[in-house]
């Protein structure tokens, strides 16, 4: 979970309000950084489509869901945290946007490999999906989840038996998370399928014990943008108390 706790600006004078008034203000600022953060999700899903183009997982709008409210999937717009005098808190709590952040390593966990996807067919589904995938190894010493090319007619390089290859128990593994694989994963250039297809395969997966993946780019407005939010919100609502006050 990431917390965005900001402050009252220095030109808000706190003695003027009374307790409730000064909660009020926080809360307002802090509704005006919640809505801001919930639509840069939204217009950051609206430009960044899938890669593979398979279909997608809308993984930034369920970012954006998770502003004040742990449910990725509906978008309570739950109350922000006044933490202490002067201060309030805004949280987005989807679990994997720390890793989009800071970038890192993850691990097969429980099995032996990541599945990661090459073809949008592939795309956010388990490898048992495919009953009639196998495994080879390619010149660069990868492993790949492949699927025989059946309309070529061409013979793959192990015979290829439907009967045992339904008997035969595949190394167990496991894709990333659907978040995960959004992730911009470099796939070795000469495992792409177009490159493939000639050997009579087309490969669906590539196995891998672990992978690295960079910080994802505009993962998180900047501090800047979240007080300038917050600021301006907050000054408007003071401005409209001390109108009230001398009314």
């Amino acid at each position: 979970m990431i917390a965005t706790k900001v402050e009252l600006p220095s030109g808000i004078d706190r003695l003027k309000f009374t307790d409730e008034e000064l909660t009020g203000v926080l809360k307002v600022g802090a509704r005006g950084v919640s809505q801001y953060l919930r639509k840069f999700y939204r217009e950051k899903n609206g430009r960044e489509k899938n890669k593979l183009g398979g279909k997608r997982t809308n993984f930034w709008n369920k970012v954006g869901n998770t502003v004040n409210n742990g449910d990725p999937n509906h978008a309570n717009k739950a109350e922000p945290i006044v933490e202490a005098p002067g201060r309030v808190v805004v949280t987005i709590g989807s679990p994997i946007l720390p890793h989009k952040i800071k970038g890192g390593t993850i691990k097969a966990k429980n099995v032996q490999y990541l599945t990661i996807p090459l073809v949008s067919e592939a795309y956010d589904k388990r490898a048992r999906r495919f009953p009639d995938l196998f495994v080879i190894k390619s010149k660069k010493g990868n492993l790949l989840l492949v699927k025989p090319d059946k309309s070529s007619g061409s013979v793959p390089r192990q015979k290829f038996s439907a009967k045992k290859e339904a008997k035969r128990k595949l190394p167990k593994t496991e894709r990333p998370k659907r978040e995960n694989k959004e992730l911009g994963l470099k796939v070795p250039e000469r495992e792409t399928p177009t490159m493939q297809e000639e050997s009579g395969f087309t490969p669906y997966y590539l196995l891998r014990k672990s992978v690295t993946q960079k910080p994802w780019p505009n993962s998180i407005p900047t501090e800047k943008q979240v007080t300038d939010v917050f600021n301006e919100e907050v000054k408007a609502y003071a401005k409209v108390l001390d109108e009230r006050r001398a009314a």
